[in-house]
């Protein structure tokens, strides 16, 4: 039983553009009730903003993780026993990988907020996560100087 090439081109038509984009990763419980929470009516919709407050806290919590791998950075720790290689493969994945998977996850949420409720937590969503972009970009700055 295989699936011929029409049968996958109707069931990609039938997802949502939010779908497409996402596909199966973390979040995807969360932006499905967004579907949900767009066809309410405006005087119930006014009061969500649980995409707002999750994309405030992803973004600290990325800018968080970036600046202190920063701050390791410049201060130049040096551990014992541990290689340079094994030291740059954990801060390029921790500190740089991570905060930018999760600050690209709370501009989606951001945008998603203003989108449902046009709410002031999701401006300032939108402007911490590309804050934590722009600090993820400064730490690849100062890893390869």
């Amino acid at each position: 039983m295989s699936i011929s090439l029409k049968e996958k081109k109707d069931a990609n038509k039938n997802k949502d553009a939010i779908g497409k984009i996402t596909g199966f990763f973390l979040f995807r419980n969360l932006i499905d009730n967004y579907n949900q929470y767009k066809d309410l009516p405006d005087s119930s919709r006014k009061k969500i903003k649980r995409y707002g407050i999750l994309s405030v806290s992803l973004s600290i919590i990325a800018i968080i993780v970036s600046l202190s791998c920063l701050v390791t950075t410049l201060i130049n720790i040096e551990f014992q026993g541990v290689s340079v290689v094994l030291i740059m493969i954990v801060s390029i994945l921790g500190c740089v990988v991570i905060p930018l998977i999760m600050s690209m996850y709370a501009f989606v949420f951001a945008v998603l907020q203003v989108r449902l409720n046009r709410k002031s937590i999701g401006i300032i969503g939108i402007i911490l996560s590309i804050l934590s972009v722009v600090s993820c970009v400064l730490l690849i700055v100062f890893l390869i100087i």
